[in-house]
């Protein structure tokens, strides 16, 4: 009996792991809601070009962007890279999620949305800059994947 009752605890564990370490990730994705606004102004008053980097887009330095899971954030051609590490495990340090607004080409006046990590872009619609999500699947969040 306690043989079975270990071996159910193994097997529950790697997905405890695997729930804590997207709980991790989605707290990080929460400290770039405030960048997102200033992303998408610089668009509308652009012409439909999103921002090169953090400092055109009036961002922090990508290492002042930190977190208790994240080490920085870096912004290239609108999307935002998140690099993670901190207090997450090593083998997870340096791992990125990528947040890319979407947006539908040729038209300004149309809303702009954000998928996150590997989320498929819509039809009909575009994604800024390049998805460098390289973290495993059973760690984003369900928005991510």
């Amino acid at each position: 009996m306690i043989a079975i009752i270990a071996i159910l605890a193994m097997v529950a564990l790697p997905s405890q792991n695997g729930a804590i370490t997207q709980r991790r990730v989605v707290e990080s994705l929460e400290l770039i809601e405030p960048y997102k606004p200033l992303i998408v102004a610089y668009y509308y008053s652009h012409a439909g070009e999103f921002p090169a980097d953090n400092e055109v887009a009036g961002l922090p330095d990508p290492d002042k962007i930190i977190g208790n899971y994240l080490e920085k954030v870096e912004l290239r051609k609108g999307a935002l890279h998140l690099y993670l590490g901190q207090k997450l495990p090593t083998q997870m340090h340096n791992k990125i999620v990528s947040v890319r607004p979407i947006f539908v080409q040729d038209s300004l006046a149309s809303p702009v949305s954000w998928i996150c990590g590997n989320n498929e872009v819509p039809p009909g619609m575009t994604a800024a800059g390049i998805d460098l999500t390289d973290l495993d699947v059973e760690f984003l969040p369900g928005r991510c994947r």
